[in-house]
């Protein structure tokens, strides 16, 4: 009987108010809240729309400003949940012995990744970001808009398109959503902290009714197939206009991939790779958006991304600038060029490493990276010969690096979502 692969791996609407924020002091808590009026269609249990002012559509903008190391962080620290393979990438970090790092400052800002949007955060009504920021000054901005104009009125639809409202916004809406009467929907208000935030920027990565989720609890999954096997993969190769000059050196990391169910069990791999890794944890959520943009896809991340530019567009943002900062906001000054796959810095930065040179890793389907025993345990099984699995060297340049960064919000098979995909392409490209 042939032995089991697992013996030999360990590894809103016009003439309605709308209270938006409340001092939650007064009512025995620290920690600030603003509130959502939402309404919801009983029979089949969605949130029809919501009904907001500019403090909560900042909060809610203010996602992608986030860099991913800290929407990581937070997930795991108020909400208990995994965001894709960011979370297992994050924990790796944690574990990885400090003697792995060039110094011990590299990893703690990656553990505590450094916002350059951090001053406009501290000024928010819920400050998602809440680690004391390098430099930050804190204003009073107590009723005072940061991003949008004050005192505006907005809609918001389950999959997150933010609408302001006009004389005529509740008449299209309806219309829209095919409803005859605003009064056969049950109206409820909803306080939303930090917890609850961090959930809607959970379900807006992988659902088109954000809302509906937050308000049961997780319970409607999105319908479309937009987060299928080798989906992400593809939609990155055709939508990304920034990987058609793939110039840079290209490099090789070993995968073991289990044949029947065409999985990748874990790749071996050099510092460049993870470097690579570790670098999606600096990278602002909106970077990611404007890098990966799949156009085709309908998850309410997108049309949340969609919004800012029509809002600004239309003049509701508070200037062109912010504007630019919410949909260019730049990786933090702090961190050096780590790697030449993604065109996340400026110019000017310099080469650098979060690691020390010369060791070998082994990162999991799901992004977890661990350092590699001496003897390569890849090789090892390879030359054994295992029933069912094969090793495969895939090439990785700037497509698969975008791919691979896409993927990490959304999934916890990576490797398998990606790479499989692109082996399969080189192997039908002719050699040179």
């Amino acid at each position: 009987m042939a032995p089991h692969i697992n013996d030999y791996i360990l590894v809103l609407c016009p003439g309605r108010a709308c209270t938006s924020h409340i001092n939650d002091d007064t009512m025995g808590s620290k920690e600030k809240s603003v509130y959502l009026k939402v309404f919801i269609d009983k029979k089949k249990k969605k949130v029809m729309f919501a009904e907001t002012e500019e403090d909560l559509v900042e909060i809610l903008f203010s996602f992608f400003m986030l860099p991913l190391g800290t929407i990581a962080r937070l997930s795991s620290s108020h909400s208990d949940l995994q965001v894709g393979s960011l979370t297992c990438l994050y924990e790796s970090i944690l574990n990885l012995d400090d003697k792995h790092f060039t110094n011990s400052y590299c990893k703690d800002i990656l553990v505590n990744p450094v916002n350059a949007s951090a001053s406009v955060f501290q000024k928010l009504k819920v400050n998602l970001d809440d680690r004391n920021p390098f430099g930050a000054t804190v204003g009073d901005s107590e009723g005072i808009a940061v991003l949008v104009k004050n005192k505006s009125s907005f809609i918001v639809t389950d999959d997150l398109n933010i609408l302001p409202v006009l004389p005529n916004t509740s008449i299209i809406l309806l219309n829209s959503l095919g409803l005859g009467d605003i009064d056969l929907l049950d109206e409820r208000t909803m306080r939303l902290g930090i917890a609850e935030f961090l959930n809607l920027l959970k379900w807006s990565l992988v659902t088109n009714n954000s809302l509906t989720n937050l308000v049961y609890g997780g319970t409607k999954l999105c319908s479309c197939s937009c987060l299928c096997s080798l989906c992400i993969a593809n939609s990155t190769l055709h939508n990304s206009t920034l990987i058609l000059n793939d110039s840079c050196q290209r490099h090789t990391i070993k995968l073991l991939v289990q044949k029947s169910k065409l999985i990748v069990l874990c790749a071996e791999v050099e510092n460049f790779f993870v470097e690579l890794l570790f670098s999606f944890l600096t990278i602002p959520l909106s970077t990611v958006k404007r890098l990966t943009m799949d156009n085709s896809s309908p998850l309410a991340i997108n049309n949340l991304f969609g919004s800012i530019t029509r809002l600004g567009d239309g003049e509701y943002l508070k200037s062109e600038d912010v504007k630019t900062m919410l949909l260019s906001p730049k990786v933090a000054p702090n961190y050096q060029r780590v790697t030449e796959l993604l065109p996340i810095y400026d110019p000017r930065v310099c080469s650098g490493h979060f690691l020390k040179k010369h060791a070998t890793f082994i990162v999991s389907d799901d992004l977890k990276v661990t350092v590699s025993p001496s003897t390569s345990i890849i090789s090892v099984l390879n030359t054994i010969g295992i029933p069912d699995v094969e090793v495969v060297e895939v090439s990785i340049g700037k497509q698969e690096a975008l791919a691979i960064l896409k993927a990490s919000l959304t999934s916890t098979s990576v490797l398998t979502d990606c790479l499989i995909a692109f082996t399969r392409k080189q192997k039908a490209e002719p050699s040179s």
